[in-house]
């Protein structure tokens, strides 16, 4: 009887962990902005979503001041059209007083008097070319600064109305609130799978990749999420292990489960 129980394979000995099914992801999402509550929508917590505002924080001086740029960028673009047509046009007087000047400053039929003009007049319409020029650069370095003031106000009130997807798990401000940048906002699972987390021994992990996942001593496939290769901080001797099972119908139910 004594060899018998040496015999026996070690296997029959595997730990078997006390474990809670759990979503497989909790997101927590926090506030990129702050602002006054205007209205949440708490009545939507254990509710599945997709692409909906839950809440929305105060933005309308920033619409404001959006219309407001948008309107002076619409103003800035005739303005640059302007510009652009003055530019072409002194360019082209540039040439045309330059090409003059050329054309006569080596002959001498011409007295000094006329060259000096028409030198002059070819630098005095290179500096209404060289002003336009500049005028325009003006203009789109002003059209830059503006767009991107347009974009950062579009995406600050992209985030005083912020959109989920998922199961609403928890929704913390209502309406009234005043929210700071980084406070809670809402918390949301991902129950479109579940999610088991072991911590393994060193026996267990040996030859893992051949071994199979018994759920309440039934067989099912065995799917690592994650699997740590270095011991746990808080665990010193063992593994830290996330095993992905499908979405059962009531998350939180504890199962046994073992690894052989």
């Amino acid at each position: 009887m004594r060899k018998v129980l040496l015999l026996m394979p070690l296997m029959l000995f595997a730990k078997v962990h006390t474990v809670k099914v759990e979503p497989f992801m909790i997101y927590y999402y926090k506030a990129a902005a702050s602002g006054q509550v205007v209205w949440s929508k708490i009545e939507k917590e254990a509710k599945s979503i997709k692409d909906e505002q839950l809440l929305k924080i105060d933005d309308a001086i920033d619409r404001v001041n959006l219309k407001s740029l948008q309107k002076k960028a619409e103003i800035l673009f005739q303005l640059i059209a302007i510009a652009k047509e003055n530019l072409h046009n002194a360019k082209e007087t540039y040439e045309i007083k330059w090409q003059n000047y050329q054309s006569i400053k080596n002959l001498k039929t011409k007295s000094r008097f006329e060259k000096n003009l028409r030198h002059a007049e070819a630098l005095l319409a290179k500096q209404t070319f060289l002003a336009a020029k500049e005028k325009l650069q003006n203009l789109l370095l002003q059209q830059s600064d503006i767009d991107l003031q347009i974009k950062k106000l579009q995406d600050l009130i992209q985030k005083k109305n912020p959109k989920f997807s998922g199961y609403i798990y928890k929704i913390y401000p209502a309406k009234g609130d005043f929210v700071s940048l980084g406070a809670p906002l809402v918390d949301i699972a991902d129950i479109t799978r579940a999610k088991i987390v072991l911590y393994l021994s060193l026996q267990e992990m040996e030859n893992i990749d051949k071994k199979r996942l018994f759920i309440n001593g039934k067989p099912h496939k065995l799917q690592f999420y994650k699997l740590q290769k270095v011991t746990d901080s808080n665990y010193l001797t063992q593994y830290r292990a996330e095993i992905i099972l499908p979405a059962p119908k009531i998350f939180g139910k504890f199962i046994k489960v073992e690894i052989k």
